[in-house]
């Protein structure tokens, strides 16, 4: 773990004081822990604010999101599932909107839209379509055909 540098919060968008204990609150650089789908990851270099009293974190909306973006991108990594851009690439050989690859893969809607950002990540079942499908393009005709056949 990195090491973390701290100094008192003056004019840092952190609350004087903690919340949970009233203890005060630290601004620092260092690792910040997230969970993610039941894994802890630990994400180095991170401002936030810290209580010394209970050890409470506070982040910024800035700092939150690249703490999730960059513990989405090491679990993706780790797991070996597609990257944001090869799930864009893939959906684009295939000349669909966001909207049409989420129907054709059975999907909710935004579901693609925080694959290709990054925000979260997709699932190994998923993950294995989206592969098929970049393999054998003609498996997304057949989908599409499924996927009509399937209206009430």
């Amino acid at each position: 773990m990195a090491p973390s540098t701290e100094r008192a919060a003056t004019d840092r968008p952190y609350p004087k004081t903690c919340a949970a204990c009233g203890g005060e609150i630290d601004v620092r650089t260092g690792a910040v822990a997230t969970d993610l789908r039941g894994l802890t990851i630990q994400v180095d270099g991170v401002e936030h604010g810290r209580c010394r009293g209970c050890g409470e974190v506070y982040l910024t909306l800035a700092a939150a999101n690249a703490v999730q973006l960059e513990a989405a991108r090491r679990l993706r990594r780790a797991r070996g599932l597609l990257a944001p851009d090869e799930i864009r690439a893939i959906r684009a050989s295939l000349g669909l909107s966001q909207a049409a690859f989420e129907r054709l893969l059975g999907t909710g809607p935004k579901t693609l839209v925080r694959w290709e950002k990054g925000t979260v990540f997709q699932s190994a079942t998923a993950d294995r379509l989206m592969r098929l499908i970049a393999a054998r393009p003609e498996l997304a005709a057949l989908l599409e055909r499924d996927e009509g056949d399937s209206a009430p």
